[in-house]
Parts: C-alpha cells; sequence; structure tokens
C-alpha cells in the first residue's frame, strides 16, 4: 500500500530540497521590479522579465543597507538564495544584495536625490555673489590633504590681507557626515566670515559621498555668508556642488573665486581708470570750451543790437501810423502811443533779461569744471621740470618743485618722502 504523507512532511522534505540544493544556495538574477510598495518593515515585491515572475523578500537588515530607493519598473540584478514558506506553501528568493542593472548602487542614489533636490528648486535657492574684497574666509575641509595648502597658497599670492581660519573636518568615510556637520555649525555660529569654501581632493564616489548627504546638503542652506565648494576633480560633481552659491573645479580655483585679481592688476586697473577719468574731464571741458566760443561768437552778444532791430522797425511803423492818425483825431493816436512805448520797452527789457541769463548759466557751468575752481578748493598740482608728480618716486631729496595753487605758485625743495 502507498504510504501518504502530511502536508507539512512534503513540505518539509521540499524546503530541505531548497535548502540543500547547491545550485539555489547562491542565486544571481536579474529582472524588473513589479508590485513594490515600501514597508516599515520587511519588504515583499516580485521580480519579472517577458516570460515569468518571481516573488522576492527582503529582510530589514538588506533593505537598510540600500543607498538608493527601489522603483516599480526599475532592473535590477540580485544576489540571494531560494526558501520555501511553509504556513502558505510558496517559495520566494531571499534578497542578499540588490544593485541597478547598469549603473553603481551610489550612482542611482545620487541621480535619485540629484532629480528630488532639483523638483524642489533648492539649486536655485542660493544664488548670493563673492564678496569681492573678503577680509576673513572659512575653510572646512581635512588639515591634512593639500586642499588647504593650496588654498592658503593661492590667497597669499593674490590677496594676502585676507585671513584664513581652517575648520578641520574629516571628508571621507562614517564619520565624515557627522564632522562636516559640526563644523558647518560652527562657521555658522562664528558669524564673523565674508565666504565659506568647502571641499576635498579627489577620490572614487565612494570617497566623496558625504558630500552626496541628503541631511548634509540642506544644512549648506540654512548657512549665512556665500559658499564656494571644491569637491574631488574637475570632473566630479557632489549635490553639494549644486546647492552652494559657487562650484569651483579645483581647490586653487576656489581661493581664486574667493579673492580679488592680485593687487598689482588692481592696482593697474585703478590707473587705468584714473586714466580714462582724465580723458573723460578733458573731453568734456574741450566741448564745453567749444560750445562757450560759439556762444561768445553768435550774434546775441556780437551785436546785440539785432535783438531789437525788429522792435524798431515796427515803432517806425507804428510812428508813421500815429503822425498819420494824427491828422485825423489827436486824442486816439496820443492813446495809441502811450499804449505802444510801454509794450516795446517791456519786451526789450525781457528780451535782454533772457539773454543774460542764458550767459550767465554757460559762463557758471564752465566755471564748475575749470581746474582753476578746482585749485580753489584748496587742491595743488606740484611739478618738477614743467611734469607733473604723479608718484614718489619722481622726486629725491633736495630736488626743487614747483606748487601751483589757486592765485600762484610756490617754489620749494625736497627735504624728505615718506611712503604711505
Amino acid at each position: 500500500m502507498a504510504e501518504y504523507l502530511t502536508v507539512s512532511a512534503l513540505t518539509a522534505y521540499l524546503k530541505r530540497k531548497f535548502v540543500a540544493d547547491p545550485y539555489l544556495k547562491k542565486v544571481y538574477v536579474t529582472g524588473e521590479i513589479s508590485n513594490f510598495r515600501q514597508r516599515p518593515g520587511h519588504q515583499y515585491f516580485k521580480i519579472k522579465d517577458d516570460q515569468a515572475v518571481l516573488s522576492v523578500t527582503m529582510f530589514k537588515s538588506a533593505f537598510s543597507r540600500l543607498k538608493f530607493n527601489l522603483e516599480p519598473g526599475m532592473k535590477v540584478n540580485i544576489v540571494g538564495h531560494i526558501d520555501l514558506y511553509a504556513p502558505n506553501g510558496s517559495y520566494s528568493l531571499i534578497i542578499e544584495s540588490l544593485e541597478p542593472d547598469g549603473v553603481g548602487a551610489l550612482y542611482q542614489a545620487y541621480e535619485q536625490l540629484k532629480n528630488k533636490l532639483e523638483k524642489e528648486g533648492l539649486f536655485n535657492v542660493r544664488q548670493a555673489p563673492i564678496p569681492r574684497f573678503p577680509k576673513k574666509i572659512a575653510v572646512i575641509t581635512s588639515p591634512s590633504g593639500a586642499v588647504i595648502q593650496d588654498i592658503m597658497t593661492t590667497v597669499k599670492r593674490r590677496y594676502p590681507i585676507a585671513q584664513i581660519v581652517l575648520y578641520p573636518a574629516v571628508v571621507q568615510g562614517s564619520g565624515a557626515v557627522p564632522s562636516l556637520s559640526k563644523q558647518i555649525d560652527a562657521v555658522n555660529q562664528a558669524d564673523d566670515y565674508d565666504v565659506l569654501i568647502i571641499g576635498r581632493g579627489g577620490g572614487s564616489i565612494e570617497d566623496l559621498w558625504a558630500f552626496n548627504d541628503e541631511e548634509l546638503v540642506r544644512q549648506l542652506l540654512t548657512v549665512k555668508i556665500p559658499i564656494i565648494s571644491s569637491v574631488g576633480h574637475e570632473t566630479d560633481t557632489t549635490i553639494a556642488d549644486f546647492v552652494a552659491d559657487k562650484r569651483a573645479a579645483t581647490p586653487t580655483a576656489a581661493a581664486e573665486l574667493a579673492t580679488p585679481v592680485p593687487l598689482a592688476d588692481l592696482w593697474l586697473s585703478i590707473q587705468q581708470d584714473q586714466q580714462k577719468l582724465v580723458m573723460i574731464l578733458q573731453r568734456e571741458i574741450a566741448q564745453r570750451k567749444t560750445y562757450l566760443d560759439r556762444l561768445q561768437k553768435s550774434y546775441v552778444l556780437t551785436n546785440p543790437e539785432r535783438l531789437y532791430e525788429g522792435y524798431l522797425q515796427r515803432l517806425d511803423v507804428a510812428q508813421d501810423k500815429l503822425v498819420r492818425a494824427m491828422k485825423l483825431k489827436i486824442e486816439r493816436p496820443n492813446q495809441q502811443l502811450q499804449n505802444l512805448v510801454p509794450r516795446l520797452n517791456q519786451s526789450m527789457n525781457y528780451e535782454m533779461t533772457q539773454a543774460k541769463q542764458h550767459f550767465q548759466h554757460v559762463i557758471a557751468s564752465l566755471q564748475l569744471v575749470s581746474p582753476l575752481a578746482i585749485l580753489s578748493r584748496g587742491y595743488s598740482v606740484t611739478r618738477k621740470d614743467a611734469t607733473v608728480i604723479h608718484q614718489l618716486d619722481q622726486v629725491a631729496v633736495k630736488d626743487e618743485i614747483t606748487v601751483q595753487l589757486s592765485d600762484g605758485e610756490i617754489v620749494a625743495q625736497v627735504t624728505g618722502k615718506k611712503e604711505k
């Protein structure tokens, strides 16, 4: 007679088969995630291809190690083993590790966080300009790396009066995020810096991962001063680079962004601006002088009588009319004459007043740009051998110089020199 097995006995036998089978102890499966809905603890979903569907289980411990979010339709590579669940007689693939198919897990997590923050508009929150002449620069980086040395060397060369304060931090590994976060808070509380440089040298995506941490990135948004991010090499990009006010490809570039052009170049620029200003003033004075010459040669000033020639002609006509009218009626012409003469005088006086005011306005405008007017305010022009002195090195002790004032000149001898 056949021996009947209980359901439990058969299920136990099948489970042992799954566990003992060497081909099922470690399986590598690729497929598309289906029916995924994240649960608080263990995760239960399916993977599928064009012809089959397989139930999978991912326990909480394995799921917590994921660096990215699972999404329905995502193609993944799974490492795990097959097991049978006795209470319902179903088997499933127990996931030990899982990675996106075609790209690394960290890169997938990076892209997901980048898309998330970009949709929130956080990449456009910080747009503050970098101060042109910073007095104090905070730097968060490793104290032993080349980053701080490059920054200090560049700042010393370009703008040595700026003070650099290092906030040493761990920039790699499990302790990097807490260390960086602590130093960001310290800089924010100091409240006396003009700009913050945060970064580290190059490395793999694992080495740079602290600068892709969501909490750290959101913390950077709260910093009160402009931030320059310099993480990795030129081709490396982290989320911190996107939220910073400026991104620098290298530590040297970060220091250059934080400081103005070298002092020598800055001084040259000032001198060039000074020359441009002098040229503009000279051109303006020449234009005003030409305008004044044209006014002085105008018929209004050279022949002022021509202003009232027309009125005299009108007076003659009126007088003629008056003579003719006197023959007809004496009272009427007398009244007309009495009315006409005041009007004539009033018109002549008005025209002369307007011409005089216009002339005075032109003279006053010219006076504003006159070099003599500048000298009358206390300025002077110093010359040596008819050459205007601009710089200290143009004269030597015992040289004879001429100081031009508004009302004359002083002939003096240089008894000493003192630099700024």
